[in-house]
């Protein structure tokens, strides 16, 4: 008989026994007893016998289990629980190690180790080191679990995964729950397997599998092979992005890659607001990163970054973009608006221009733009020169031309601008040149920008660039002003000229004195030269305009004297243009040009006719036919006379006119014996009467010509004639040729005068006045004499003139007006010669007889239909018809009437008052005829009779006015109206009562009485019918009948 013995592996140092085969043992216990004795003898003699170590070629590693961890279920797949034991812990060499056998025993002893991949698959591996891994990372965070209950479940762990993977049917092998409890359990394993589905392959795996005897155990571990990796953006340039929201770092892309050609992109990282990004978890290892896509405002990086991702740890890439602006500046070139070049006028410069510059973080138009910019410059114009040589005036964004202001915006070592809005301004004009008007003007463009000049730096692609231009010509107009010059008379230094000498159209000439060519008037003149000619008014001022010349310095120069001056005396003045708009002004006594006046003499001899004896002590006047200064040389004792100092002194008694030693000088200046007395002008020589040429006929006046300077004019030898005498005769009259006038306020006497014996030429005035022949005295009115005149010059001996005397005549009605005359010579106007007289008090022909005025009053009162009779009642009308005869046409008359009762000779009073009226009028002729009408109540005035009234008042003065005339006749029938009574009326009949037979019509009735109101008509009427009614009542019964 056979037996077979096969041994279970020890678990926990317990054998462990299949059901099978403890029935087995059972039958088998009482051989084993009998073995018993010969087995332990076999052992002895073994065990007694030398041991030899085996060692294979292999490296051998000491396995054991260490100690027991608890009891296991092997739970099988179909919920039975196959076998219970009590697991140990195992180790390898010390290290912890896990059964990956679950039918075998275990066996201390040497093992061989193999990597597990020899016998398992990489998924396999993976499955049972990320289990385990969960495991250990669980209770790293559960320390409530000892290491017993731990390595309870890795094993279990272990075995589900291999049980899964090996088909031994016990997928749910676990723990004993008393060991550790189903929750924990339930926990871990079905974590476990999510772990390990979760994280496949990012986990390095690796295990040995140690064999030998007994059972196979294993080792595993799960080494983290994933880091991660992220971005942290910001800007290369803060300086220029930050606070401009135009720049962003939110939105930037990077591809994460595998490979260094970028190829193989495992992830994307995007930007937020602070620049960084998500994490992104990659193999451990050098992964490679480059920007797909740049944030707002922002240039694309193309570098390729590596970067270095340890397990388990984040590694940051650290980047930086470039901001997109532009290099491309603004210029600024400076020119004259007027040439349109850039070289300035005059003085002027077009050097140092400020321009304000402001940059606003942001795209603005000039509707909206912020109320501070983020950064402001101010530059200057500098002067630049070519190559060829040629000066340009210039200002850029550039710490040369910056005259204050922030840091400018730098990148690469440039100045330049970020994206955003620019905004350029000239602030100040150069040195002769205005701000206000000034314009950009970029090349070929016809826009002028006045004021503020804005522009956007926008994106386009991967560069920033500026709308509009870049470079821009600015154009100041150049300050521009004028002069204005005096000239003066160097003898008086006053602004008008003596005697006909004028200062007007004085030629002066304005010299450039600038290095600089100016304008004027469209034409370019370099120094020196003469750019405008300007000539004098009449008052001796010559200006130019006030934008005339370009801002610089210039001289005016006299280079025409005017009429009746010298050169002498006249100075160049330089003067500057230096305001916009102003006239210089040389009008004043130390600026003005000055001239000294022509000046010249006379001299003559007087004689009489007939003996030709020299006449001594003959005064000639000598007057200027311009200013009208005269003066008076007086004939020495040979009868000549002379202006000229070598005569007589000009300072000797100044023209004192008395004699023949006294000085003679024109004009208002000191004389001065080294000029002529006469200043240049137009004379008229005059003789005057006096005793020496008594009875001589004056020589007519006659005019002389000074014109040449310090020239004496020879009048010759002037003889006078013996004179004649002058007669007068007169006639006086009325406008009308009358010799009598109407009194009046305003009358007219004529006076015919002829002369006979007048001086042809000679100036004369007649005189004269009324004088009241009763009284043999002067006419006064109102305290004036009435007195007229008429000055003439004689054109013939013989001539015929009137004089008219035109006064208030009203009182004097009844008086005779006789005419006087004088005449006088007004060759001397200052001293009157009377050379004729009239005055005859007894000529009748100067008499004019002034009558009296009589206004006489004729009238007719009627009713208002021309009727002299007017039936009572309480509105009547009289109209009075007046007609006046005598009226002094244009005065003022007032007409007053009122009415009279003839039978009492007394006024018409009514309710009190007196019943009148009045008419104003103007006379416009001396027959007049007016109306004037009286309406009152006659109700009670039957059978009386009313007369008129009137009386006729001069309203010349109102305040005062003068009856002139009336008419009040009681008796007048013309003027009489009679009220006659109203006739009574009689009494209305009743009507009858149908009587059988008619009544006969009473025959006796009342007359109408004076003012009754019955209506006759009416009476009548009624009276008519009943009559038809007795009549035909009467044909009615006489039918019947």
């Amino acid at each position: 008989m056979t037996f077979l013995f096969y041994f279970q592996p020890f678990r926990n140092g317990r054998l462990f026994l299949y059901p099978n085969e403890r029935r087995i043992l059972k039958a088998m216990k009482k051989i084993l007893k009998r073995l018993a004795t010969g087995f332990l003898a076999f052992a002895t003699i073994v065990t007694a016998l030398p041991t030899t170590a085996v060692h294979a070629s292999e490296t051998q590693y000491w396995t054991e289990s260490a100690e027991r961890a608890g009891y296991i279920e092997k739970v099988m797949n179909d919920g039975s629980i196959g076998s219970t034991f009590n697991e140990g812990i195992m180790k390898v060499e010390g290290e912890t190690a896990y059964c990956v056998d679950i039918n075998t025993n275990f066996k201390n002893g040497y093992k061989t180790r193999a990597d597990a991949s020899t016998r398992m698959s990489a998924d396999q591996i993976s499955d049972v080191a990320l289990s385990l891994e969960y495991v250990k990372q669980y209770a790293q965070s559960h320390s409530e679990l000892n290491y017993k209950q731990v390595y309870l479940l890795e094993q279990c762990v272990v075995w589900q995964r291999l049980s899964v993977h090996l088909g031994w049917q016990c997928d749910n092998v676990r723990a004993s729950y008393d060991e550790i409890s189903k929750a924990v359990q339930d926990e871990v394993y079905a974590g476990a397997k999510a772990f390990a589905s979760e994280n496949k392959g990012r986990y390095e795996c690796g295990g040995y599998i140690y064999s030998g005897e007994g059972q196979d155990i294993g080792q595993f571990w799960a080494k983290l092979a994933v880091g991660n990796a992220t971005l942290k953006k910001t800007s290369s340039n803060a300086s220029i992005t930050d606070g401009n929201g135009l720049y962003s770092i939110a939105g930037a892309t990077y591809g994460v890659y595998s490979d260094k050609d970028c190829t193989k992109q495992l992830a994307t990282l995007t930007t937020d607001n602070s620049g960084n990004t998500d994490t992104v978890e990659v193999k451990a290892g050098t992964v490679y990163i480059k920007e797909l896509s740049a944030p707002a405002g922002y240039k694309v990086d193309s570098t390729v970054y590596s970067l270095n991702v340890e397990a388990g740890k984040t590694a940051t890439l650290n980047v930086s973009d470039t901001p997109k602006v532009t290099d491309t500046l603004i210029e600024l070139f400076k020119i004259d608006m007027e040439t349109q070049k850039d070289a300035p006028q005059g003085d002027a410069s077009l050097e140092g221009a400020e321009f304000t510059w402001k940059f606003y973080a942001g795209h603005y138009t000039a509707d909206n733009l912020p109320s501070e910019p983020t950064k402001t410059w101010v530059t200057k114009t500098i002067a630049e020169k070519d190559s060829d040589g040629t000066i340009h005036y210039v200002s850029r964004l550039s710490d040369e031309y910056k005259v204050s202001g922030d840091s400018f915006y730098t990148q690469d070592g440039k100045n330049v601008l970020p994206l955003g809005t620019l905004t350029v301004e000239e602030t100040k004009a150069p040195n002769g040149y205005l701000l206000n008007g000034a314009y950009m003007q970029a090349d070929g463009s016809e826009e002028q920008i006045k004021g503020m000049y804005l522009t956007q730096i926008t994106e386009d692609g991967d560069i920033a660039v500026l709308s509009g231009s870049n470079q821009y010509h600015v154009s100041d107009k150049v300050i521009r002003g004028g002069v204005k010059i005096q000239k003066r008379d160097l003898e008086t230094s006053d602004t008008k000229g003596q005697g006909s000498a004028t200062l007007k159209d004085t030629e002066f000439e304005i010299i450039s004195l600038n290095d600089n060519a100016v304008l004027v008037e469209g034409k370019l003149y370099s120094k020196n030269e003469v750019v405008k000619t300007i000539l004098t008014d009449i008052e001796g001022v010559a200006s130019t305009s006030a934008d005339l010349l370009p801002y610089g310095k210039y001289r005016v120069e006299e280079s025409k004297a005017p009429e009746g001056y010298l050169t002498d005396g006249a100075e160049p003045i330089e003067f500057e243009i230096t305001e916009d708009g102003k006239i210089v002004d040389l009008t004043g006594t130390d600026t003005s040009i000055y001239n000294q006046v022509k000046r010249g003499d006379l001299e003559g001899v007087k004689i009489g006719a007939g003996t030709h004896q020299r006449l001594a002590g003959v005064p000639f006047r000598i007057t200027s036919k311009t200013t009208g200064e005269s003066h008076i040389i007086v004939t020495d004792d040979n009868g000549q006379f002379s202006t000229s100092s070598d005569w007589a002194s000009h300072k000797n008694n100044t023209n004192a006119g008395k004699t023949s030693e006294d000085g003679i000088w024109f004009g208002t200046s000191e004389p001065d014996d080294s000029k002529g007395a006469l200043i240049y002008d137009t004379y008229i020589i005059e003789e005057l009467r006096c005793e020496s040429n008594k009875g001589f006929e004056l020589i007519p006046p006659f005019e002389i010509v000074v014109s040449r300077n310090n020239v004496t004019i020879d009048l010759g030898t002037l003889t006078d004639e013996y004179e004649k005498e002058i007669s007068i005769h007169t006639t006086a009259t009325g406008k009308d040729g009358e010799k009598s006038i109407v009194a009046g306020k305003e009358v007219t006497i004529v006076d015919t005068v002829t002369l006979d014996g007048l001086e042809k030429g000679t100036k004369y005035q007649l005189k004269g006045w009324q004088m009241s022949k009763e009284e043999n005295a002067e006419l006064l009115i109102d305290g004036q004499r009435v007195e007229s005149d008429y000055t003439f010059t004689a054109d013939s001996e013989e001539m015929k003139i009137e004089i008219e005397y035109t006064f208030n005549a009203s009182s004097l009605g009844g008086q005779n007006l006789v005419t006087f005359e004088e005449l006088y010579d007004l060759s001397n106007e200052d001293e009157p010669v009377k050379v004729a007289e009239h005055k005859d008090i007894d000529d009748e022909g100067q008499t004019v007889l002034i009558t009296e005025r009589i206004i006489s009053i004729h009238t007719t009162a009627t009713s208002e239909d021309g009727k002299k009779e007017i039936e009572a009642g309480k509105d009547v009308t009289i109209i009075d018809t007046v007609t006046l005869d005598g009226l002094e046409i244009g005065t003022k008359y007032q007409l007053k009437g009122w009415q009279m009762i003839k039978d009492e000779n007394a006024e018409l009073i009514i309710n009190g008052e007196r019943v009148e009226n009045d008419y104003t009028f103007t006379a416009d002729s001396e027959s007049m005829e007016v109306q004037i009408a009286f309406t009152f109540d006659a109700s009670e005035l039957g059978g009386k009779e009313l007369v008129t009234f009137e009386e006729l008042y001069d309203l010349s003065n109102p305040d005062e006015p003068t009856k002139v005339t009336e008419h009040k006749d009681i008796e007048d029938d013309g003027q009489t109206v009679t009220i006659t009574e109203v006739p009574e009326m009689p009494e209305e009949p009743t009507e009858p009562e149908q009587p059988t037979t008619p009544d006969t019509p009473s025959k006796t009735t009342d007359a109408p009485k004076t003012g009754d109101n019955t209506n006759i008509a009416l009476f009548l009427g009624l009276l008519v019918l009943s009559g038809a009614g007795v009549a035909g009542t009467y044909f009615i019964k006489r039918r019947r009948s």
